[in-house]
């Protein structure tokens, strides 16, 4: 029995004896190990090689992975910007990033593909790379519209057609533009504002929305006139009133209405020539311009006539007649061997025995120098 526990002592002494050994390789073992690692990664802190990063601080350097890179003084992977992308790991330079191109943008941060260029929208556009924000992408003008999207040149934004005007930039549709109204008319492309349509001139007017030229600007007709400018009817053309008449097309005032004559007169509306000024009849006469009916013909006074028509005054009966009634047209001689004291005699009792008929008298022929001109023809 003694000898038995002297025996398991001696081994469990022995057992003793060769743990530190076991346990001094292992720790060399380990030793070794780390320095293996030390050499492949790099010290657990510091910069890593170029293409290389930390996924976090005290970590081995790994490969950088896509949509990032690192250079040689570089601790971590830096993201790819904004508006650019890489599907490349171990990049070991930002160059390595390509940039979205013409007509494409990108906020995201490490993009791994071109999926992530995403492209203008339509009424935009860009002829640079590498743009990080939608709002960077151009507008089209105002006065201009597109709907093609990723455009890459201003040259994709179309003019609104002439008669037509936006103020909206970025439009995206032809219907962005807005046709000039009624009565207006614009002959310039690619307008933005209202104001470049013309209105038509006074004396015109026009129905059609969206016209291009003056030519929709239709004249007035002769015996109208209108003031109005912009006119989008043609009821604005005002008839000449009667009394008077117009032969111009497109007249702008009432002054362009000619009043008929005196001894004239017209019932007609909007007339377009001095032929419809009839003349009053013989017996009476018509004094004022522009006379708008045949009652304003009036009859001779008694003593008076009218043996014409178109007369703006009546003459007096002349000596050695009269005349005893209203709208005369030839005055009554007096009998034989009686005269009047003077012209316009209005009763027959005023042609006296007792008043002479005056002697015609006698004038001297002129001199020669006196004498008319003779008549160029017969």
């Amino acid at each position: 029995m003694a000898m038995s526990r002297q025996v398991s002592l001696a081994s469990l002494a022995l057992v003793m004896m060769a743990a530190p050994a076991a346990s001094a390789g292992a720790e060399a073992d380990v030793s070794l190990r780390g320095s293996a690692n030390r050499s492949l990664y790099g010290p657990p802190t510091g910069a890593c090689p170029a293409g290389t990063g930390r996924p976090v601080s005290g970590s081995p350097c790994m490969e950088c992975p896509e949509g990032t890179w690192s250079s040689d003084s570089e601790e971590f992977c830096q993201r790819c910007v904004a508006g650019t992308w890489s599907d490349v790991r171990g990049l070991g330079s930002s160059e390595g990033c390509h940039a979205c191109p013409e007509g494409t943008w990108s906020s995201q941060v490490g993009a791994i593909a071109p999926t992530a260029c995403m492209t203008c929208a339509a009424g935009r556009w860009s002829d640079q790379q590498a743009l990080s924000a939608s709002y960077q992408c151009k507008r089209c003008p105002a006065g201009t519209w597109s709907s093609t999207e990723g455009a890459t040149s201003e040259s994709v934004c179309t003019k609104c057609a002439a008669g037509k005007w936006s103020p909206q930039t970025a439009a995206t549709s032809e219907e962005a533009c807005h046709a000039c109204a009624k009565g207006r008319f614009s002959t310039k492309l690619g307008a933005s504002h209202h104001s470049s349509c013309t209105a038509c001139s006074p004396g015109t007017w026009s129905s059609e929305e969206g016209a291009s030229s003056a030519a929709v600007c239709t004249a007035c007709p002769a015996g109208t006139w209108s003031p109005a400018e912009g006119a989008i009817f043609a009821s604005t053309c005002v008839s000449c009133t009667p009394g008077t008449w117009s032969s111009t097309k497109g007249a702008s005032a009432q002054s362009t209405c000619t009043a008929c004559t005196p001894g004239t007169y017209s019932s007609a509306e909007g007339a377009v020539s001095a032929s419809t000024c009839k003349p009053c009849g013989a017996g009476t006469y018509q004094p004022i311009k522009a006379a708008a009916d045949e009652s304003l013909c009036i009859p001779c006074a008694v003593g008076n006539f009218s043996n014409v028509e178109g007369q703006s005054s009546c003459r007096f009966c002349p000596s050695g007649s009269y005349g005893d009634a209203f709208g005369l047209t030839k005055c009554t001689d007096c009998p034989d061997d009686t005269w009047t004291a003077g012209p316009g005699s209005i009763r027959p009792d005023m042609c006296a025995y007792w008043i002479k008929r005056p002697e015609p008298e006698l004038t001297a022929a002129p001199a020669d120098s006196e004498k008319e001109p003779a008549a160029l023809f017969p």
